[in-house]
């Protein structure tokens, strides 16, 4: 008995040894079937990451296993492969390419506004045609001392005031006239939280004490101690996340936020985190699985204003994380101000000049970079900011002992080009290794104009200069930088680099334009580059992730989509890690599934509506 017990186990054990060896020896596709092939496709690698037209290898197929590209082939090639069990996506002929990377969106922000609770103490006022400043004053104050009998003490009382009154701006109107202040505030309402809201705000002075406890009763930085204008709209995304919401409301409000954006065709983006419960948030929703794409996220001003409590947050981890969820740069949110608080060497008349704004916090980047830290996710919209945060990376650099070559490794990003960068700067940012991350949002917002009528029409040139950066041997990438995404969608903002049309209907700085493929791989190829992801993301290849797009329309197709209607572009299926994130309901029919994820109908209205304007 004890001779068939030990034959049996020596049978067994060459066995397993015989089938050890032959699995490995054999192609992994053999082993075990896809979860999915998407078929009868135009399927466009983008993985030529050279600055040219070339979209890279194409196919008519691809195979997903365990969230990443297994082959890619023809439909035949790749229809052999399918089990029982695999899902076969049979696109018509469709386009397909790689997700969308947004490298620089504010989720956090737009998930409170868009998906939070509503909340009955936020007010907003107006201004009358012929009304100034002095009568919003005048609202202000009233509604401040009226919301005394309306709520409970130190409850948070938020107003919004409106952008432009009498052609003055309201960012201008609060920091250089400062024709609000806290004693103002007080003096209206001393026994509620009294905040008006925007990029630059004012709190009355018990606002700012509750601000002032996150930093252990410190200064409470972003606020002027005396004025109580909050210089910075991080104060207020800070105060919403920790204050007005709590942790489960914050999960699901992100949650839902992320999911809506991959009916845009977003599978990646990067942000900068401003809070400790949007920290805690993002984490416990990766931890849950409940991440509908990839995020990237810098620590923002509230972690480097305390990283002297956390000192092993000097280090740089880049890339550290999940295949979810990973840490991308150290930022200091915004370096200057949005415009028209932006820091320029342009000559400008001195009601111009005064009110450029360069922040307090810009030192820090220096000292990202003497620790050797990457240095990214942050707002810099003047050409002037721009030359003073290289000199704080390379002067920082220098005291970490970095070489040349250990900076560029780094790959230090400037984010928006509001204003930036002008030509002389772009052998200094080519030989610092820096990326640029560019918003299109600015050149059909109200700012273009403003530019041209304030600094001059030849400074539109520095207006999102995409050419010059790219053909300057810089590489640039593609951010949206706006919540506007949810009714215009991703391809409205590739689009105004190609076509670069104002919002008057004009075309501006024509030389700046570039074709539709560069504008498609700022948003794919190059992006994973500014998140250090350049071998998991960004193009179609075997053994990357399935992040995948499959389109409406042939994006490439310039006779079918003429350059002023790549913006009716629109995707129909969104996968992340090869899993559907979004499916219209019509692709869904076709294919004999259910629709999935949020459908954008306001893109689709306003699609509608371009197409309905097109000239027949």
């Amino acid at each position: 008995m004890k001779k068939f017990i030990s034959g049996m186990f020596s049978t067994l054990f060459l066995v397993f040894n015989i089938s050890t060896a032959f699995s490995q020896g054999l192609d992994p596709i053999l082993i075990d079937y896809p979860d999915s092939i998407i078929i009868n496709a135009n399927v466009v690698s983008m993985d030529d990451a050279g600055i040219n037209e070339n979209v890279g290898a194409t196919y008519q197929a691809m195979a997903i296993r365990d969230n990443r590209i297994l082959k890619l082939g023809t439909t035949n090639e790749i229809t052999a492969l399918a089990g029982p069990d695999t899902t076969v996506y049979d696109v018509g002929g469709r386009t397909v390419v790689p997700g969308i990377i947004d490298t620089h969106a504010h989720i956090w922000q737009y998930a409170q506004s868009h998906w939070g609770p509503k909340l009955g103490n936020q007010f907003d006022i107006t201004a009358e045609d012929g009304e100034t400043w002095q009568d919003v004053i005048d609202k202000t104050l009233k509604l401040a001392s009226d919301v005394k009998q309306q709520f409970e003490p130190d409850e948070w009382v938020l107003i919004n005031w409106p952008r432009k009154v009498a052609g003055l701006d309201k960012n201008v109107a609060i920091r250089t006239h400062q024709i609000m202040t806290r004693q103002m505030l007080d003096e209206a309402n001393s026994t509620q939280r009294i905040a008006i809201l925007g990029n630059r705000g004012v709190m009355n002075t018990l606002a700012m004490e509750t601000y002032g406890t996150y930093f252990n009763g410190d200064y409470p930085p972003e606020i002027d101690p005396e004025t109580g204008i909050v210089i910075s709209a991080t104060v207020y995304r800070h105060l919403f996340a920790e204050e007005l919401y709590d942790l489960t409301a914050t999960m699901a409000m992100i949650e839902q936020e992320i999911r809506e954006w991959t009916a845009y065709g977003t599978t990646t983006f990067s942000s900068s985190i401003e809070s400790f419960r949007q920290m805690t948030a993002v984490l416990a929703l990766d931890k849950e699985d409940r991440l509908a794409t990839r995020v990237a996220y810098g620590l923002g001003n509230t972690f480097y204003i305390t990283m002297k409590f956390h000192p092993y947050l000097g280090y740089d981890f880049v890339g550290y994380g999940t295949d979810k969820l990973w840490f991308n740069a150290w930022s200091t949110t915004s370096n200057d101000g949005a415009y028209p608080l932006i820091s320029s060497t342009i000559e400008a008349p001195p009601e111009i000049k005064e009110r450029e704004l360069l922040r307090s916090r810009v030192p820090f980047t220096g000292e990202f970079a003497s620790q050797g830290v990457r240095f990214s996710n942050t707002h810099i919209a003047g050409d002037r900011t721009l030359d003073i945060t290289m000199d704080m990376i390379e002067s920082g650099s220098a005291q970490a002992g970095l070489s040349l070559e250990e900076i560029r490794a780094k790959r230090h990003g400037s984010d928006h080009c509001n204003l930036n960068p002008r030509p002389e700067q772009i052998p200094r940012l080519k030989r610092l290794g820096m990326i640029m991350s560019c918003t299109p949002m600015y050149i059909a917002r109200t700012n273009a104009v403003e530019i041209a009528e304030e600094y001059g029409e030849q400074y539109l040139e520095w207006l999102v200069p995409m050419r010059t950066i790219l053909e300057g041997g810089v590489l640039g990438v593609y951010e949206s930088d706006s919540h506007q995404i949810a009714g215009t969608g991703h391809y409205y903002f590739l689009s105004q680099m190609v076509n670069r049309i104002n919002i008057e209907g004009k075309v501006i700085a024509p030389n700046q334009r570039i074709n539709r493929i560069w504008a498609l791989k700022t948003a794919t190829t190059w992006a994973p580059y500014y998140l250090h992801m350049e071998n998991e993301i960004g193009t179609l290849e075997e053994g990357k992730f399935a992040d995948i797009q499959v389109l409406d329309k042939n994006y490439f197709d310039e006779n079918a989509v003429p350059d002023l209607m790549l913006k009716t572009v629109r995707p129909l299926m969104t996968l992340v890690g090869g899993e559907a994130m979004y499916l219209d309901p019509h692709l869904a029919s076709e294919l004999g599934r259910e629709p999935v994820g949020i459908q954008p109908q306001q893109v689709i209205r306003q699609i509608a509506e371009w197409e309905a304007e097109a000239p027949r």
